[in-house]
């Protein structure tokens, strides 16, 4: 019995790990013939999946790489244009192209292997907010617990850096909590916006989604910020949730394992 259970314990930990983001070994096909063919089975899903990231990464960062040379040439055609009309429109689209550029270089950057560190949340996340103009925004941090768990910081970083940010663009006031949970740590950023209707909420975490195309052109967002932010998370084992705020504007809630 005990060397029927010992392939299936490294499984589920091996399992655990690739689901976690992480490069888990392959698994080696030992004990009873089903379980060997479902070890099988699993190093090829494996085999698939890691295939399938390498080839989405490689073919973004391509396609991000060869828009650049037309855009550049794009820019400097722009300048020796008369008609300021014209000038100002094609600025505009401009702009959203070079937006919509960074984030695909940020998205595939999110995909390029970072070494697991330790990590205090805490600190972390008064990194991003001493960059916050104060006059301008009022933040509030409430700390009911020192988090320290380890993963990928820069990945962490811009993934909760993408979260306020998106709160800064349609708010004034954002509230900020961490604390424990009995499954790890919770991250709870509101703020006083707009907010977005109920039906939305998991529409936002797809690629290139728009509530409003023509206000988003405006804010200079490409529709990818959101999308990044839950596979970053996702790959650290969390989870992230949508709902109405206190405040009136957007609650985001963030659960990781520490």
């Amino acid at each position: 019995m005990n060397k029927q259970i010992r392939p299936l314990k490294r499984l589920s930990i091996i399992a655990e790990t690739f689901g976690r983001g992480l490069d888990a070994p392959e698994l080696k096909a030992t004990g009873a013939s089903e379980i060997k063919q479902t070890a099988n089975a699993f190093n090829q899903m494996r085999t698939r999946i890691k295939r399938f990231l390498k080839q989405r990464t490689d073919m973004l960062a391509g396609v991000s790489h060869d828009l650049r040379t037309p855009l550049t040439r794009m820019k400097l055609q722009l300048s020796l244009l008369k008609d300021e009309k014209a000038k100002k429109e094609l600025e505009l689209d401009i702009n959203e192209m070079t937006a919509m550029l960074d984030s695909y270089v940020s998205f595939v950057r999110s995909e390029a292997p970072e070494p697991i560190e330790n990590i205090n949340l805490n600190k972390l996340i008064k990194d991003i907010i001493k960059n916050i103009d104060s006059k301008k925004y009022g933040i509030n941090f409430l700390e009911k617990n020192i988090i320290k768990t380890s993963g990928r910081p820069l990945q962490l970083k811009r993934a909760i850096q993408n979260i306020i940010d998106n709160s800064l663009r349609y708010s004034d006031k954002l509230n900020i909590e961490i604390l424990l949970s009995n499954d790890g740590c919770i991250l709870i950023i509101e703020d006083n916006g707009p907010g977005i209707p109920d039906k939305n909420y998991e529409d936002v975490f797809k690629p290139f989604f728009s509530l409003d195309p023509s206000r988003n052109k405006l804010k200079g967002e490409s529709g990818l910020g959101l999308s990044i932010t839950r596979d970053i998370i996702r790959s650290h084992g969390g989870e992230i949730k949508l709902s109405k705020s206190s405040y009136g504007g957007l609650k985001s809630l963030i659960q990781l394992p520490i």
